[in-house]
Parts: C-alpha cells; structure tokens; sequence
C-alpha cells in the first residue's frame, strides 16, 4: 500500500495539521522544493492545486517569509502554464 492511500497516515497528517499548523506547512512547503515536478505534473486538477497553492502562500506570507512566497508563487505560475500546454 503507498503512503498516500495508508488512513493512518493521512490522519497523522490531519491531526499535525491541527495541532501545529506552522510544522505542517513546513512540511507541505519541504515537500514542494523537494519535488516541484510532481505538483506540476500530478493528474490532480489544476484548479484544486492552485487553491492549495494559495492557502500555502497566505501562510507563509502571514509569516512575512517572501523568500519561500517567491518559491511558491512561481510554482503556481508553473501548474497553472502547464495546463494551457
């Protein structure tokens, strides 16, 4: 079974997510500069990606931390051009 579809996995994200909210981000955003790639090509829809995209970027730029805002916005940039291709 892959670690995407492992339940217990998923609700040991959910339960960092609700506990420490700056970890999980933390994580989402390791995830994304350790494989921009996959969020661009994965089969998800463009639009649920962007959205996540989106609530990523606002936390990081409550954070005032531009330097990851660059990163995620031009990742965005890249989902969102590799749709019209």
């Amino acid at each position: 079974m892959e670690a995407f579809d492992d339940q217990e996995f998923i609700a040991k994200l959910e339960e960092l997510k609700e506990r420490d909210i700056d970890g999980f981000m933390g994580l989402v955003l390791f995830s994304l500069k350790t494989h921009p790639d996959v969020a661009v090509e994965d089969d998800v829809p463009v639009d649920y990606k962007v959205e996540a995209m989106k609530k990523v970027l606002k936390h990081f730029e409550e954070k005032e931390d531009y330097e990851d805002c660059a990163f995620l916005r031009d990742l965005q940039k890249r989902i969102e051009d590799a749709e019209k291709r």
